[in-house]
């Protein structure tokens, strides 16, 4: 039975949301995360439309994954999400993934903002009054950890923010950086490597035609941290931790 203040999605995977190994995508992975996001907290009336008559949106500033496995094509995920207390000005939310053997595969907790839609100032609305949305428990045992600062190499090539690029709030979608990101690594690394942990933060916004440009550092032996930049004035939009393993041959095996 599913818990009162715990909502809770499957998701088959499906051929166009892997990778060349068979293997859900961390984009993908994420597009799930915000769709049982939006949708508990549509359940609850504080969601996508209740936020438009008042003129607001949910932003998500803060995202760290742990990823003991992706699940695989044909596979089945299910999604669990609850939100926690407020913090100052942030609303934080859990989220904890099933395999079909019922086994824990993936843990995240996230860090989120709502925003006026004309200044993009942080607003608060009073979600605790709902016992349906919150619950005090974190899947992770510390907080989301920060991110060292790397500076952007002059000579990076920048490159345009397409149509494909930009969501319904008419700004970058968080997955098409992660995507970006991702692309950078190049076909080798990601046939020899797997992602383990990802620390996101989102630090400002991208919009239609903006310039952007990716700086990566190589913090230790499987460990790399990537900024984005744009090209005005080179205005850090994104940081990103990702930790990674080497893929062992047993891993390509089929269930």
């Amino acid at each position: 039975m599913q818990e009162r203040n715990v909502y809770e999605q499957s998701f088959p995977i499906y051929s166009y949301m892997v990778d060349t190994n068979q293997y859900l995508t961390l984009p993908n992975l994420m597009c799930f995360m915000q769709e049982v996001a939006w949708a508990h907290s549509n359940n609850n009336n504080v969601g996508w439309h209740f936020l438009q008559t008042k003129n607001m949106f949910w932003a998500l500033v803060k995202l760290h994954i742990e990823i003991e496995r992706m699940p695989r094509w044909n596979e089945t995920l299910r999604l669990r999400t609850w939100g926690r207390p407020m913090e100052i000005i942030t609303y934080p939310r859990e989220f904890e993934a099933f395999d079909e053997d019922n086994k824990r595969i993936i843990t995240a907790t996230s860090s989120w903002v709502i925003l006026n839609k004309e200044e993009f100032k942080p607003q608060k609305i009073d979600i605790a009054r709902n016992s349906n949305m919150l619950r005090d428990e974190m899947v992770l045992e510390k907080r989301i950890a920060k991110i060292p600062r790397i500076e952007l190499d002059e000579n990076k090539l920048f490159h345009p923010v397409l149509y494909s690029d930009v969501d319904m709030n008419k700004h970058v979608n968080n997955t098409r950086y992660i995507a970006w990101i991702l692309d950078e690594y190049g076909y080798e690394f990601h046939q020899k490597n797997q992602i383990t942990s990802c620390n996101i933060h989102f630090i400002s916004q991208a919009y239609y035609k903006t310039q952007y440009a990716i700086q990566r550092q190589q913090s230790d032996a499987m460990t790399f941290i990537s900024s984005i930049f744009t090209s005005k004035e080179a205005q850090e939009i994104c940081r990103v931790q990702m930790k990674w393993k080497h893929i062992n041959a047993l891993d390509y095996d089929t269930k």
